[in-house]
């Protein structure tokens, strides 16, 4: 490849990283919160399993939990996943607040 493409390449790599990129589409309103019955029986009591799912890229957070009237509250609604607030660093995170975009 010659020089000049290859500083090209670079420079443009190195835009799009100081420009905020945003890869895994976390602050597009894209996410749902979904039931993950695959881990029932290994949250809390009184929770339900979750994931905060993105179908347009293919990305999952099923390391979530939350109430059953919670999660009916917010199932099929979209939102930001960084406006998605969980409890501490503890697994399962309890999902305490979404916020719905559209």
């Amino acid at each position: 490849m010659k020089p000049i493409i290859t500083q090209i390449l670079i420079s443009s790599y190195l835009v799009a990283l100081a420009t905020g990129c945003d890869p895994d589409h976390k602050k597009k309103c894209e996410w749902y919160l979904v039931p993950d019955k695959d881990r029932i029986g290994k949250v809390d009591k009184g929770m339900i399993p979750l994931c905060a799912r993105n179908f347009v890229v293919n990305k999952q957070d099923c390391r979530l939990q939350s109430p059953l009237k919670f999660a009916e509250e917010h199932y099929q609604k979209k939102f930001r996943y960084v406006d998605m607030k969980v409890d501490g660093p503890g697994l399962p995170r309890t999902v305490e607040k979404i916020t719905h975009c559209e």
